[in-house]
């Protein structure tokens, strides 16, 4: 289970950097597909809080590893966003798009983010499920560009609505600014202030996408029991 963890943490950690610092879903699909083949000589990975629920229920690992899973996960996530916060360094323009974005409702165009979040990661889930848990394609190779494929799709799909599909990726996107701002030290003490001041206001939505990140993980897992009742 050490190992398990270590490259969970790893993996998940340079995941979420890649989201933070790169410039589009291409690069961190690549990095998707090298993680999960890195990974492969210990376990499936899953650098995703949501797929690991989905192996819960899918019944390949059990309560006490999905507490573990999704500690290291969490902790490699707010690693990520505060190396990325000192890597990058923190935007002014961000700083006022912060304050502009207070005067708006929280959940304005939830709806719409939900519905990309629950189908983004179902589909996610589901593709992980299939191609790296089932017998019928055990012992394949093309596991992982068939994830990394999966995550590029959604991505493209529904660039329009910044999805996330996985929980720990919109843990440290939420962090990003105040660590930044962090960063700065001294000078960046406004900032902080403003960008801590907004974390508050965008929590609840931010928890709620999660929640339906989890929902979605859930739908694929159950989906795939309903398909493959034997495949237990």
């Amino acid at each position: 289970m050490r190992n398990k963890l270590l490259v969970e943490a790893v993996g998940t950690f340079f995941l979420c950097l890649a989201v933070l610092v790169s410039g589009g879903p291409l690069p961190v699909a690549a990095l998707l597909c090298a993680l999960l083949y890195m990974g492969a000589p210990i376990s499936l990975p899953h650098y995703n809080p949501a797929v690991t629920l989905a192996f819960r229920l899918r019944g390949r690992i059990g309560t006490r590893a999905l507490g573990a899973f999704l500690g290291v996960q969490l902790v490699a996530a707010l690693a990520a966003a505060l190396v990325a916060g000192a890597l990058v360094g923190h935007d002014t323009e961000r700083a006022k798009a912060a304050v502009d974005a207070l005067g708006s409702p929280a959940f304005e165009g939830f709806l719409a983010s939900a519905t990309v979040e629950l189908l983004g990661t179902f589909l996610f889930a589901f593709v992980v499920l299939t191609v790296g848990t089932s017998r019928l394609t055990a012992g394949n190779s093309y596991y992982g560009f068939a994830i990394a494929l999966a995550a590029l799709g959604v991505a493209g799909i529904f660039s329009d609505f910044g999805s996330s599909i996985n929980p720990a990726s919109s843990l440290a996107s939420s962090l990003f600014g105040a660590c930044a701002a962090l960063s700065e030290g001294l000078e960046g003490t406004k900032a902080f202030v403003t960008e801590t001041v907004y974390l508050a206001k965008i929590a609840p939505r931010v928890l709620a996408e999660v929640g339906v990140q989890f929902l979605g993980a859930a739908l694929a897992a159950w989906f795939f029991r309903y398909l493959f009742p034997e495949d237990r």
